[in-house]
Order: structure tokens, then C-alpha cells, then sequence
């Protein structure tokens, strides 16, 4: 059993070594998006802080544990948004620690809809410990440098109404590494997503959402999600996430912070090793008390 847990683990950090974007976010519908989409700062009137943290596949040793922080504010005229995101991820023998800055614009193009783009610029760290491993030479040139640093550059567009949000990104679309195009640690990551309010009554909404994600030499992974909330107060969700888990999710607003907690129960082979994975979301608006629900946000959809 250890050998083939070992196994898995190598093999997981291999993949990490070739996709440096966490492996999957479960509360999509209720957080800023900032990690993946630069296009979302300023989306709302406030400025907002939020912090995450995923412990992934609870008991397999080696499982990815992911940390961030989110902070984004409108900086002019309500047309220009910055944004700073710290991605703190462990897996296996691999620790990175990824930040950077976002640059967004904000167009009002009808009456109810308004385009941003944005372009963010981070510096990514990855820094492995070559001597965990096993039955391996550590002469070996492939485990000289065991700190890689990496400067990148993100891009990502969004349109949003009320009711209404689609974007379309590439977090990471250029990195600068002294390395040929086929060993590139770095993998342009690109995501396609999109939600919806549809308002049963007075007290409940639901909102579905569509999340697609694509990276080369790797299978295509999409999340659908169902959220019911009431009174724009509570919210209980599902979502499932293909070839990896059904996920189990509740939502809290109270004044102006905002609470998120979700179950991955997993479905692939790796069930077996694993009891699931847990993420909690934290969030704080800044500005007056009787300003909008923010269920009126997009971004919390």
C-alpha cells in the first residue's frame, strides 16, 4: 500500500511540475476569482479582502494544501481596479509561493452590462526537496536546481450585469524561464466560465454556474454548480467536477463578511486513499453597512 501511495504522490508532483495553477477550486460562486481572473478587480463598488485555504484529499500524505489572499478596491473613477493576490500551495515535495499585481479596466457598454479586462504580473517560486525522494541520484542534472523563480504575466476579460457573468482568462498566458518551450515548467492555464441569478421569489434564488478549465497534454476539467439561497443570507450548493468529486457546499452572509465552507467527496480512483477535501473561504467588504446586498454582486454569485 505505501509503495502505491508513493507512487501516486510522485506522480502528482510531476503533474505540479507541469501545471503550476492550484489543482481545482471549489467555491467558485462565492469568492473574488481574482486568483484566475485579473478582469475581476473593481467588479464591485467596495474594496474586499479574502482569504482561503484547501486541504486536499484528507490522509493521503503528499496532498496538495493551498492558501490565499485576495485583496482588490476600485482606485479611479470607478473605471481602473487593482487587485493583489498571494498563492501559498504545497504538494509533495514541492512548495510554491506565487504573487502578484492586477490592473483592471471597467466599460459600461448598456444600460445593464459593463466589460472589464485586466492584466496582472506576478513572480512565481517553486522550490523542491530533491532529498525526500528515494532510489534516486541526486547528481543527476534534472535535480540541480531545486529553487526555480518565474515572472509571468496574466490576462483574463469579463462581462457582468445584475444577472449575468461571463469571463474568459489565461492567469499565467507568458512566463520567463531559461528553458526550451517543451521543458517549460509553466503551462498556460485558460479558463472559460460563467453564472446566472434566476429569482424563484421574494426569498429564493438560485445560481447555476459553469466553470471550464484547459491546459495542454492534460484532460479538459469542468465544474457545474447549483447554489439555493435564501434571502440572500444562506446558501446550500452542489456542484460536480468531472473525473475528480461531488462537492457539498454552504454559504453565509452577515453584514459584511461572507462565509464559505465545502466537501469534495471524490469520485476518481483515488477515493480509495483518501476520506475528501476541505476548503474554507473568508471574506471582508469594506464601506457602509446599508450599501447593496451583495447578492447583487456578480461576483458572488
Amino acid at each position: 500500500m505505501k509503495k502505491v501511495i508513493t507512487l501516486v504522490v510522485i506522480c502528482v508532483a510531476l503533474v505540479a511540475k507541469g501545471q503550476q495553477e492550484p489543482l481545482h477550486y471549489t467555491l467558485n460562486q462565492f469568492n473574488s476569482n481574482l486568483e484566475f481572473n485579473p478582469a475581476y478587480a473593481g467588479a464591485n463598488e467596495s474594496a474586499s479582502l479574502s482569504l482561503r485555504g484547501r486541504k486536499q484529499w484528507m490522509g493521503f500524505d503528499g496532498a496538495p494544501t493551498t492558501f490565499f489572499f485576495n485583496a482588490e478596491s476600485r482606485i479611479k473613477n470607478d473605471k481602473l481596479a487593482g487587485g493583489l493576490t498571494i498563492i501559498k500551495d504545497k504538494i509533495g515535495i514541492t512548495n510554491n509561493l506565487a504573487a502578484d499585481l492586477s490592473l483592471a479596466t471597467h466599460v459600461k457598454v448598456s444600460k445593464t452590462g459593463t466589460t472589464s479586462i485586466g492584466i496582472k504580473i506576478g513572480v512565481n517560486s517553486i522550490n523542491s526537496d530533491f532529498s525526500r525522494l528515494k532510489n534516486v541520484d541526486l547528481s543527476d542534472p534534472l535535480y540541480a536546481n531545486p529553487k526555480v523563480v518565474i515572472p509571468y504575466v496574466g490576462l483574463g476579460g469579463l462581462y457582468y450585469t445584475k444577472k449575468l457573468y461571463l469571463g474568459l482568462s489565461v492567469p499565467r498566458i507568458m512566463s520567463i524561464e531559461d528553458a526550451s518551450p517543451q521543458s517549460k515548467i509553466i503551462k498556460p492555464h485558460v479558463y472559460l466560465y460563467g453564472g446566472y441569478r434566476i429569482k424563484l421569489n421574494e426569498e429564493i434564488e438560485l445560481r447555476p454556474a459553469l466553470l471550464g478549465k484547459y491546459v495542454a497534454a492534460a484532460p479538459v476539467v469542468v465544474d457545474i454548480a447549483l447554489d439555493a439561497w435564501y434571502k440572500g443570507m444562506v446558501g446550500i450548493g452542489v456542484s460536480y467536477r468531472t473525473m475528480d468529486a461531488v462537492n457539498y457546499m454552504i454559504k453565509a452572509r452577515m453584514q459584511q463578511c461572507y462565509f464559505g465552507y465545502s466537501y469534495d467527496m471524490t469520485t476518481s480512483k483515488l477515493r480509495t486513499y483518501n476520506s475528501g477535501t476541505h476548503e474554507v473561504y473568508l471574506g471582508f467588504e469594506f464601506g457602509k453597512k446599508g450599501n447593496p446586498d451583495r447578492n447583487q454582486n456578480n461576483r458572488y454569485f
